[in-house]
């Protein structure tokens, strides 16, 4: 792909960007990074989209999966090298590489979302295997979960757990109940609560998304963790 020449430069250093959200590697990045963070080249991104159910966003090429696109989804395209798109996907910003040929110029819209109940739409997940990265196409992981189920609210959730837990909604005074739709952060986890008690999740520990008991969940984590609740978070309607 043709890059555009650099003819940018920084006023200051650097700034400390997070590379899962800004497309930068050593030899290329983002048009839209210009200014902020010094690249050799970088380029104007080129929108396509998955032409397949379900295509991997991988770290690296044949690497390891960080995230998933869906059929429909638009993928924003930087470079293309041995058959590995590199970019974003558009509707998260969540950077890496997915396979070229799973890609088109065109694509059916994705049906947009209607207000619904992100508790339900967590539920219609139930029993989907565990999966790394995942977003639904044969599985999920727990932030998945959380970002597919807010969707349908019209809430646009970061990827991963962390990105969530720092953006979304408000924290929950110590002393005060859950309620079904609050958000539970653990040292690498997410769920939510489907009512006072009980927590709707995609967990490692079972491979499946499932519904138990928030109680049950916080001593399994507490065995490796002494504080085992980061933040409980509720999202206004």
């Amino acid at each position: 792909m043709p890059h555009m020449r650099n003819s940018f430069f920084l006023s200051g250093p650097s700034r400390t960007l997070d590379p899962r959200v800004n497309a930068m590697r050593g030899d290329l990045a983002d048009v839209a990074l210009a200014g902020k963070h010094f690249s050799p080249h970088y380029a104007s991104p080129i929108e396509r989209f998955c032409a397949i159910p379900f295509a991997p966003i991988c770290d690296k090429p044949n690497g390891g999966q960080v995230s998933e696109l869906l059929a429909g989804e638009a993928f924003m395209l930087l470079d293309i090298s041995g058959g590995w798109a590199w970019g974003f996907s558009k509707h998260d910003h969540y950077v890496g590489y997915i396979d070229a040929e799973t890609l088109s110029e065109s694509a059916a819209p994705v049906s947009a979302f209607t207000a619904g109940d992100p508790v339900q739409a967590a539920h219609s997940f139930l029993d989907q295997p565990y999966v790394w990265g995942g977003r639904g196409g044969v599985g999920l992981d727990c932030s998945g979960l959380i970002q597919r189920s807010l969707a349908v609210a019209g809430i646009a959730a970061p990827r991963d757990s962390d990105m969530q837990q720092a953006s979304l909604g408000t924290e929950i005074a110590a002393e005060a109940p859950l309620q079904r739709g609050d958000l539970v952060f653990f040292p690498g986890h997410v769920g939510m609560m489907v009512d006072t008690e009980n927590l709707i999740h995609a967990t490692r520990n079972e491979g499946k998304t499932l519904v138990e008991p928030l109680a049950a969940v916080i001593s399994r984590i507490a065995e490796n963790y002494e504080t085992p609740i980061l933040s409980r978070r509720r999202i206004s309607p």
